[in-house]
């Protein structure tokens, strides 16, 4: 593969798991021109078109960005600058930050910009996500600092310990190993880390507007005008229903090695929630 793009960086043996002390910074260099992984379905599943999440990803990746405002009425900015304070708590000056499935970078720029000391390493299975939020590093500050990686959320390509927080915006859910995801991303956390995640999880308890009418109906219709994809806004509602439910989710952080984990479900109707645990 091409070693071309914004993911792309000088290869190096620093940095990767064999090199524990290594800086986030050195292991996105030493890891930035491997292949995403071939397919990474959500349990076996694929949308309607046969494709695996990735592929569905990077094919609608030019659109993404329209296909969220659109959809979710600017609403999933607000909930990104909820989660990242929150993230951010304690952390320090320059914390060295973990963006898993970081997609077109929104959620690794908000950090960048709530936090002009940071580090933010941007990972996500798919290339064309990654290279459609390049535009957005408009600065050779932010180029510097917002470092997007392709890499495997279940196989990590980073030293143990390497991170001092992680943030994951709408990702965890397209992971086809739960358990396994998680405990690496225990596992490149430091002691006395802390990760905020945002996700669509499996409703508790029955909530026909959305599930019934909205997530089922009117999203696809939403999500086929703003990215010419219909499929793609099938998978979402698909997704939701076959993962964890919000409790589910926190008692897996609990048993990887996470502690103190606080998961609350977010405005508008529990939508989406946000889990933080150190």
């Amino acid at each position: 593969m091409s070693a071309s793009g914004p993911e792309a960086r000088t290869p190096s043996p620093v940095g990767t798991r064999s090199a524990e002390a290594a800086s986030p910074r050195r292991a996105a260099e030493a890891r930035g021109d491997a292949e995403a992984p071939s397919n990474v379905p959500i349990r076996g599943q694929r949308d309607g078109a046969g494709r695996s999440p990735q592929q569905m990803f990077d094919q609608i990746a030019e659109r993404y960005d329209r296909a969220n405002r659109v959809m979710s009425a600017g609403v999933d900015i607000l909930w990104r600058r909820k989660a990242i304070p929150r993230l951010m708590e304690g952390l320090g000056e320059a914390p060295r930050i973990l963006d898993l499935g970081a997609g077109t970078l929104d959620g690794a720029l908000e950090i960048a910009r709530r936090a002009p000391g940071a580090t933010v390493v941007a990972a996500d299975f798919a290339r064309q996500m990654l290279r459609a939020g390049r535009g957005k590093l408009d600065t050779p500050a932010l180029r510097a600092r917002v470092l997007p990686q392709v890499a495997d959320g279940h196989a990590l390509p980073y030293a143990t310990a390497a991170f001092d927080g992680a943030f994951s915006a709408f990702c965890v859910r397209n992971l086809s190993d739960l358990p396994k995801a998680m405990r690496e991303l225990r596992r490149v956390i430091r002691p006395g880390g802390r990760v905020a995640i945002l996700e669509f999880f499996r409703p508790a308890r029955p909530r026909p507007f959305f599930d019934k009418f909205y997530n089922a109906k009117v999203l696809p219709l939403l999500g086929w005008a703003a990215s010419g994809d219909r499929e793609a806004y099938r998978y979402l509602p698909a997704s939701i229903a076959a993962f964890s439910s919000l409790e589910e989710y926190a008692q897996l952080l609990r048993d990887v090695g996470f502690t103190d984990v606080d998961a609350k479900p977010l405005f508008p109707s529990g939508v989406a929630s946000l889990v933080v645990a150190s």
